[in-house]
């Protein structure tokens, strides 16, 4: 997002870590002269805010006030996905982004934006997978890139935020650890032997908050400190992945754009419904790929991860068609042109904030 609104207007971006370790993201970009990046929490982040036309963020921003009539505030929010979720009114915007129409339409009422303020242009990130990750890259993370590699991306049921964040710290729990249970960990580590013995390895990039860091399953495990060393991101890395597996997490709608294999591992289905709940109904018979719950189950799918089968491919075709789902790139030039930026605009009266995590 950062890398295209730069060529078109000056860009205030706003994080909550050290600017210069996470320079490397921008460093190569055209017109990296026109982003500036600040601390969310400077004066100067907030005053850059205040006199901004536009303002991007994911999560919300300063307390997520009304946008003014003469300003634009476009929620790019953390992706489509089944999780439930509540307070969304709390973060007011202008327009509000989504790459499904079945997760996407609902947020006009959700966000208060109203249907013209719901733009299904896809999420901009997608447009990451364009930048793969590297041979030098994947070597850095663990992974031999002579290989094939399934990337295992599951939702976090427990938290242990260890960073700095304004308020209480949050903690908590959706569900019980997935590696807390002998009886799962003895399967993850039985699953991660077959994936070897198919030729295919096995990685987990647990989300940032999760308090389970998968010990002991026998799967390479690959953390945010891993990539920033490597510089390169989370989506660079799924760009080289040859099949996904996760759960209840946004990343597979994103993924769709790369039409390679996903399958589903929800062990805790039941609970993770009754705790945290989902948006949607019978979520099972909307999902692109199989739920895999037997070692049959993960061999059928790592089979498909080295040479898909037809079947694979219409069950994915189908579920595209079911949640109306965006997969052509590109996501980040059909938003710009909805939000009306264009190489018309003039970077000097023109400012962007926007919020990263």
């Amino acid at each position: 997002m950062v890398r295209a609104l730069a060529r078109h207007i000056r860009v205030y971006w706003l994080v909550g870590d050290q600017c210069d370790s996470l320079d490397w993201l921008v460093a190569d970009a055209d017109e990296v002269g026109s982003v500036r990046c600040l601390r969310k929490d400077s004066i100067k982040a907030y005053w850059a805010y205040l006199t901004a036309r536009y303002v991007f963020f994911t999560h919300g921003l300063y307390g997520s006030p009304r946008p003014p009539p003469n300003k634009t505030f476009v929620n790019l929010w953390h992706g489509d996905g089944p999780k439930q979720r509540k307070n969304f009114a709390e973060v007011r915007s202008t327009l509000v982004v989504s790459g499904t129409e079945l997760w996407g339409k609902p947020r006009a009422r959700s966000f208060g934006v109203g249907e013209s303020g719901v733009v299904i242009t896809g999420n901009p990130r997608v447009d990451q997978f364009a930048r793969p990750a590297d041979d030098s890259s994947l070597r850095d993370v663990g992974i031999d890139p002579s290989k094939h590699f399934v990337l295992w991306l599951p939702t976090y049921r427990a938290t242990e935020y260890r960073g700095r964040r304004t308020g209480l710290v949050r903690n908590w729990a959706d569900a019980e650890e997935l590696s807390n249970s002998e009886l799962i960990r003895t399967k993850l580590t039985q699953v991660a032997e077959d994936a070897r013995l198919l030729g295919v390895m096995l990685a987990v990039k647990p989300h940032h908050l999760d308090a389970d860091q998968f010990a002991d399953t026998g799967m390479h495990i690959i953390s945010n400190a891993d990539l920033r060393k490597a510089r390169i991101g989370l989506y660079q890395l799924l760009a080289r992945a040859d099949g996904l597996v996760t759960d209840y997490s946004s990343v597979w709608t994103d993924f769709l754009a790369v039409n390679r294999p996903i399958g589903f591992y929800c062990p805790d289905l039941d609970e993770y419904v009754a705790n945290r709940g989902l948006n949607v109904e019978e979520y099972p018979s909307l999902l692109p790929g199989p739920l895999l719950e037997s070692r049959e189950d993960f061999r059928r799918f790592m089979r498909d991860c080295l040479e898909e089968s037809d079947s694979s491919r219409a069950q994915r075709s189908r579920s595209i068609d079911r949640i109306g789902a965006e997969t052509r790139l590109g996501a980040t030039k059909r938003l710009l042109d909805a939000v009306g930026i264009t190489r018309s605009e003039t970077p000097s009266i023109n400012y962007l904030s926007i919020r990263t995590h």
